[in-house]
């Protein structure tokens, strides 16, 4: 029998307005396809899922513009498709995403050319659209098919990670994050704080990037250790 632990809950009015469809307090065996505009999604269990589509655990396309993921675990979610091992969401003309205290373990892509082991978010590409992970950890995430990328593949928008876990991955390239925020010359829109990167193995390219022609970024308070480039 399942028992949920209740963790200090994130109030949806935090990040958002309105008033978002309800996905609490269950355990999932296949993939959540979500339509609705707001989409809160908290206390979940996503287990031993296989798609054979974007996302492994839960999809998110264009009809959705604000999307909150709390306090859930994603364990063995995989997918054959070409982005997000357990979480894609893609809205660029007026998506918001934002993921908190998550735990992902053994979730990935399971083909070539690939991106977003874990999560796969592009958002709207403005100064204000939340593009957020925070408190959540990420571990034992493994392809090594050939060009397979990123634990998390965050696109676009103003890009905040604190109090980030992610260890113990191996793919082909960048086996932390992949970072593209909108470029805005007067402000930060792309940060990195008290977080940890440790024992993570890509066998062509290296663990953090951060592009995005005239963005500022920072990196502060980061352990980055034992990473390997083979």
């Amino acid at each position: 029998m399942l028992t949920f632990l209740m963790h200090c809950r994130i109030a949806w009015s935090d990040y958002f307005t309105g008033t978002p469809t309800q996905i609490q307090q269950k355990e999932y065996g296949t993939k959540q396809t979500p339509s609705d505009s707001s989409v809160h999604v908290s206390n979940c269990l996503f287990k031993s899922i296989k798609s054979t589509g974007n996302g492994g655990a839960l999809s998110c396309n264009t009809s959705v513009a604000s999307l909150l993921v709390e306090s859930s675990t994603f364990f063995s979610c995989k997918t054959s498709s070409s982005n997000g091992g357990a979480i894609y969401f893609s809205n660029t003309n007026s998506g918001q995403c934002v993921l908190n205290r998550l735990c992902g373990n053994d979730c990935s892509t399971t083909t070539s050319s690939s991106n977003g082991q874990f999560a796969y978010v592009y958002v709207k590409n403005d100064a204000i659209s939340m593009n957020y992970v925070d408190y959540s950890s990420f571990s034992r995430c493994v392809n090594m098919n050939t060009d397979t990328w990123h634990t998390l593949y965050q696109q676009y928008g103003k890009i905040y990670c604190s109090s980030v876990n992610i260890s113990m991955n191996k793919y082909y390239g960048v086996t932390g994050m992949n970072y593209n925020p909108y470029s805005d010359s007067n402000s930060v829109t792309c940060s990195l704080s008290y977080s940890t990167f440790v024992d993570n193995t890509a066998t062509g390219y290296n663990c953090i990037w951060i592009t995005g022609t005239g963005a500022n970024s920072e990196i502060k308070s980061c352990n980055i250790l034992r990473n390997m480039q083979v």
